[in-house]
């Protein structure tokens, strides 16, 4: 018998996984579980959400299945993601894509970004820019953050639409109130830059890349230790820089472990330290002989 027919198996398997829940979420798990079996819509997605929280994908594609056949078009969506993941089912991006139009079809937002990303990268289907952009728009007008950075870079490089750098930096900035936090990034590099038609302004770089590292942006943790080490817009300071390059090393960028190394060994701010500036760059170097990163430029 499956998990899926089986009650008492289905607790047993939430209690064993019981570290991923509070025990309020452990009581609604269970109560949903029995709107599920009675065919609630919203319950078996519900219930296939929690399964594959468990890591249990075949049997979270079965509830999926189940409510996409009652119509649920938000189990379409989530099976397509399952579809195009290979998530407990075979790896199929023309089923993926048929469930993402129909629930995009239907007012699915984030059904619609998806279908967007495949018409734009050409997954399953052949490449088509205009409607990739037709349905990031449609996306975006429903506040996918994730729509609008990618209409961004659309209308930044003139993919299906002619280049227009005031609509891309709007379409980046709405991302970026929005929360997106590769917009924040990307606003910060305009600021840092001068780029799209904007005059250069250090404090607004600050302002984004700030915004983008409280919530653990690597490259923007970065390009703050970057412009602490060279005081750019700001006063100089190896300290600064050292605490930022760290995070980004936790994070596992290695070029912050190299310019941790190399203000170890100048002395930027700090006493000169040939052990550990040479501690950083073996860790550095390690790194890029296991996984193969290549420099920043």
């Amino acid at each position: 018998m499956s998990l899926m027919e089986n009650q008492e198996q289905y607790i047993q398997t939430l209690y064993e996984h019981k570290y991923l829940f509070t025990e309020e979420e452990l009581l609604e798990a269970k109560c949903v579980y029995q709107l599920a079996l009675q065919k609630n819509e919203d319950a078996m997605v519900e219930v296939a959400n929690i399964l594959q929280l468990m890591q249990r994908y075949e049997e979270a594609a079965f509830w999926l299945t189940e409510a996409s056949e009652l119509g649920s078009v938000e189990a379409k969506y989530h099976l397509a993601n399952c579809y195009f993941e290979g998530l407990g089912v075979k790896e199929d991006f023309k089923k993926a894509f048929q469930l993402y139009q129909y629930a995009a079809e239907k007012g699915h937002a984030d059904a619609a970004n998806n279908l967007a990303d495949m018409y734009l990268n050409g997954e399953g289907i052949p490449v088509n820019p205009k409607k990739a952009l037709y349905w990031f728009k449609t996306a975006a007008d429903q506040n996918v953050v994730e729509a609008m950075f990618t209409l961004g870079i659309m209308y930044e490089q003139g993919i299906g639409v002619k280049r227009n750098d005031e609509i891309a930096f709007g379409y980046y900035l709405q991302s970026a109130e929005g929360g997106y936090l590769d917009a924040q990034y990307r606003i910060g590099s305009v600021y840092l830059e001068g780029l799209l038609g904007k005059e250069k302004n250090i404090q607004e770089a600050l302002k984004w890349f700030k915004k983008a590292a409280e919530f653990h942006h690597i490259d923007s943790i970065y390009n703050l230790g970057f412009l602490y080490e060279n005081g750019i817009g700001v006063p100089r300071s190896g300290k600064k820089a050292l605490h930022y390059y760290k995070r980004a090393s936790l994070l596992g960028d290695y070029q912050a472990k190299l310019n941790i190394a190399f203000i170890y060994e100048n002395g930027i701010d700090v006493e000169v330290n040939k052990k550990k500036a040479k501690h950083w760059k073996d860790l550095a170097f390690l790194q890029m002989q296991n996984e193969k990163y290549n420099f920043k430029i």
